[in-house]
């Protein structure tokens, strides 16, 4: 029997757990003598594709090295494939999944996020959130202590308002977004009063802003528009501007038109 179809048998009860791989060595190798060295899990993963491998058997969602989720053959997934080749430091992305049915790209060049479609974003979006419930409903933690990840979902969220791709790095020449040419700088806060800030020396290197304001357990556009229309309104204090949230909220200027999550 083939380790693909031991693997089967042993988990077939399994759906949806954590599976560690040292334990699943040694219950094949208790069960059909397989040589625990012969058993990798990697090779059987819908998010990680193994160099010389066909890419064709698939059990497992690819967590850590010592944590993997069964979730059996046919499975509907969602979500991106990762590779790491020979001689990288960081995986790259070289494929999706969408709704069970998946696509490798055919570049060999390192991944940028350019290549991500609208329903990984969305799928991205939507764990985020789940992640922001948690830290919030479970662990207590108040939304102004998670900016970097109401940052983070920020980006999603203009990403699939205007219809754009995410900036290969964090903070790339000052913007987050691409839509239609434009940089666009993302501004997510949790902060009903104060001051969102903007760097002045990368202030020329964005086309528009997009602010978004947390409250309520919900998302909300307080502006996206040209630059230029907030730059009046801010203050300069130790070489950036502070933008005046109140004001903002007040200003009442049209807003792009939104494409929404549907």
């Amino acid at each position: 029997m083939k380790i693909y179809e031991q693997i089967k048998r042993v988990l077939d009860k399994k759906v949806n757990e954590i599976v560690s791989p040292s334990k699943l060595r040694k219950a094949l190798n208790e069960l059909y003598g397989t040589n625990p060295e012969s058993v990798i899990l990697s090779d059987y993963c819908y998010n990680r594709v193994n160099n010389g491998i066909s890419f064709n058997n698939h059990l497992f969602e690819y967590i850590n090295r010592s944590s993997y989720k069964y979730l059996g053959e046919n499975y509907a997934y969602t979500g991106l494939i990762f590779q790491k080749p020979k001689g990288y430091i960081r995986e790259m992305v070289v494929g999706e999944w969408i709704n069970g049915v998946k696509s490798l790209h055919s570049s060999t060049s390192p991944s940028n996020t350019e290549d991500f479609s609208k329903d990984q974003i969305v799928n991205l979006y939507n764990e985020y959130n789940k992640i922001l419930r948690y830290e919030m409903n479970i662990l207590n933690c108040q939304p102004t202590e998670l900016r970097h990840l109401i940052g983070r979902i920020g980006e999603f969220l203009c990403a699939i308002e205007t219809n754009g791709n995410l900036s290969r790095q964090p903070n790339q020449h000052g913007f987050d977004v691409i839509s239609n040419g434009r940089r666009i700088s993302v501004k997510t806060t949790a902060q009903i009063t104060g001051f969102i800030t903007i760097n002045k020396n990368t202030f020329n290197d964005f086309d528009d802003l997009f602010v978004i304001q947390y409250i309520n357990d919900d998302f909300n556009v307080l502006f996206y528009g040209a630059k230029e229309l907030v730059e009046e309104l801010c203050r300069t204090y130790v070489g950036k501007y502070e933008l005046d949230i109140m004001r903002l909220n007040n200003l009442n200027l049209p807003k792009r038109e939104m494409i929404g999550l549907s």
